[in-house]
């Protein structure tokens, strides 16, 4: 393996962890709401500004990033409380997500910014490190060693748990929750909150490795449901997942750097809905 190859090779691993732990936050809302969460994207980058100005404005870098990931959790929260609770499931809950998706975008580009940004990294600092005779770059080595453990431990305590077991419980029938002493809403606040906060994690994870703004949430909303899709509906299938659609966005954004990311993942989903839409079809409505 040359060392040019070497180098995309991980650097799409890293990016697949980050999408892979957005993919987990993807399922705890799916298995908790019974539906996509297509405002994931913009919670991320909404905490990844947030964290970016707490910083310029003083803020100790370790308190900002608490903040930041805090700031996520509220978001996703509040997308529980405001939006999800009023509507069924189905078409009127992923429109509603969206038209939130869509007025948090227009909120974050008019009091944050319209500018990407390519942040200072969460951990190990700038430059690169000799892996393997490979020169990697430090904060892909950040995102791969913290964005994997993450989202397996979150993943496992999802499926592990007895949080996890409520989330299916509550998505499954919220009559028969309630039937349980569980209340619906509050797992599903939780589910939320859960999702926002890893989010926002993922987004200081990728961010130094590629960019972040206030019109890229959706790319960040495709991918995370791509992987929390891509090979089936356990939230522990996210991370191998993410690491492909992560492995196929490098490998093609370094033959075409231009737009060549952007067209592997979509070739990537379309690819999977047609080869599994009886599968999909049959999963949609029903707890993951």
């Amino acid at each position: 393996m040359s060392g040019d190859v070497g180098v995309v090779l991980v650097t799409g691993l890293a990016l697949g962890a980050a999408y892979a732990l957005v993919g987990v936050a993807v399922s705890a809302v799916a298995i908790a709401a019974r539906t996509l969460h297509l405002a994931v994207g913009e919670v991320l980058v909404v905490g990844v500004l947030a964290s970016l100005y707490l910083q310029a404005a003083g803020v100790p870098r370790v308190a900002a990033v608490a903040l930041a990931i805090a700031s996520g959790a509220v978001v996703g929260a509040l997308l529980e409380v405001a939006v999800v609770r009023w509507l069924t499931p189905g078409v009127a809950r992923l429109v509603g997500l969206a038209v939130a998706a869509a007025a948090i975008q227009a909120l974050a580009a008019r009091t944050l910014t319209t500018r990407t940004f390519r942040p200072r990294p969460l951990l190990l600092g700038e430059g690169t490190v000799s892996v393997g005779g490979l020169a990697l770059p430090r904060p892909v080595i950040a995102a791969l060693v913290v964005g994997v453990p993450v989202a397996v431990t979150l993943a496992a305590v999802m499926v592990g748990t007895r949080w996890g077991r409520r989330l299916r419980v509550v998505g499954g029938s919220a009559h028969a929750a309630a039937l349980g002493g569980v209340s619906d809403a509050w797992v599903r606040v939780g589910a939320f909150a859960v999702s926002g906060a890893a989010a926002v994690l993922a987004g200081l994870l990728v961010a130094p490795v590629a960019l972040v703004g206030a019109g890229q949430g959706m790319g960040y909303t495709v991918r995370g449901v791509a992987a929390a899709a891509l090979l089936g509906s356990s939230p522990l299938l996210a991370l191998p997942g993410g690491l492909a659609i992560g492995i196929a966005e490098s490998v093609a954004q370094s033959a075409w750097p231009s737009v060549g990311g952007d067209v592997a993942v979509g070739v990537v989903v379309v690819v999977v809905l047609v080869a599994r839409r009886g599968e999909l079809r049959a999963a949609w409505g029903r707890a993951w």
